[in-house]
């Protein structure tokens, strides 16, 4: 009998795993698409390391589970303020899902959320229905919806007023030589670039790291096109990836942090709500994730199921 379910495994998702296995609790983590990581993915072209979807965050070099995780020497810094992965972001979801041993169902996707006496209850999309003691959920806002829509509609219907700015996401590695002096970023939702060895070839290379608003239809080697004549590139990228990613900039409204103290508070005792969406604040900086942060609210997931498991044992 499973102590927890894990719905989504993103980032936050796989932290909340790696921390119900150091607590000893038995778990399944159920993950929509075919491998863990969510959006991010990270790609490999004639010497660049490009990213999908995150990648720079906020520097926490002196966090602990980074020599647990083997990824002490695998940070390089890109300001003041933030850094990257040497191997990609994907990278850390690799180490994150490794050190797994819980049950897992990919390519699976969950319609609702119910209970059933002391237990909730779980009912996937293919029929299959499981049960749990705790939930994690760690999934956009979009996806919660559904999911509580018969467990907890007013939570739910709070979910639902929650605003998604759509975005292409792109990587473009060039020669410096194929690049004006100074790159302008105001067309961009945010623009970063590196020439760290390990993401490029070498140190007459660049790589450029972006976010632009267009059309989701839009085909990737058309966003390609119209990135390098904004940046007045002279040649065409000697690497480049352009993803869609309809939930990737999130909008606070002003009264974000509080919409999401009431939506947690409408939530049956042993479910947590975790993720990007729910952080309390924006990032500090467009295109700066909130690594540490998401990271953090994993973890804390799963020691709150761990007392509310405890405490339902003792009564």
């Amino acid at each position: 009998m499973r102590d927890v379910v894990v719905i989504g495994g993103g980032l936050t998702g796989l932290t909340a795993c790696c921390q119900l296995e150091k607590l000893g609790l038995r778990y399944t983590v159920i993950e929509l698409k075919r491998c863990f990581g969510g959006s991010i993915r990270s790609a490999s072209e004639n010497g660049f390391i490009m990213d999908s979807s995150a990648f720079a965050f906020t520097s926490f070099a002196d966090e602990p589970w980074l020599p647990e995780l083997g990824l002490s020497d695998q940070l390089l810094p890109l300001s003041a303020e933030a850094f990257i992965f040497r191997n990609g972001t994907e990278s850390l979801v690799c180490a994150l899902a490794s050190e797994l041993r819980g049950g897992r169902l990919m390519r699976m996707a969950v319609s609702s959320l119910g209970r059933h006496r002391r237990r909730f209850t779980i009912c996937l999309e293919n029929g299959l229905m499981l049960d749990a003691g705790a939930l994690i959920l760690a999934v956009p806002a979009r996806y919660a919806v559904r999911m509580l829509y018969n467990l907890a509609p007013e939570a739910a219907e709070h979910l639902q007023s929650y605003r998604y700015e759509g975005v292409w996401r792109a990587a473009l590695g060039f020669h410096k030589r194929d690049l004006p002096a100074s790159l302008a970023d105001t067309e961009f939702s945010y623009l970063w670039t590196t020439d760290q060895p390990g993401r490029v070839p070498d140190r007459n290379c660049l790589l450029i790291q972006l976010a632009m608003p267009a059309p989701p239809d839009t085909p990737p080697a058309d966003i390609i096109r119209l990135v390098a004549g904004r940046l007045g590139a002279t040649a065409i990228p000697v690497a480049s990836l352009a993803v869609s990613s309809p939930e990737a900039l999130s909008i606070h409204d002003r009264d974000h942090a509080d919409n999401m103290r009431l939506i947690r508070a409408l939530l049956p005792a042993g479910i947590s709500l975790v993720g990007s969406d729910f952080l309390p604040q924006p990032p500090a900086q467009p295109g700066l994730a909130q690594l540490a942060q998401r990271m953090a609210a994993g973890r804390g997931a799963a020691h709150d199921a761990a007392r509310f498991l405890s405490g339902r044992r003792s009564t």
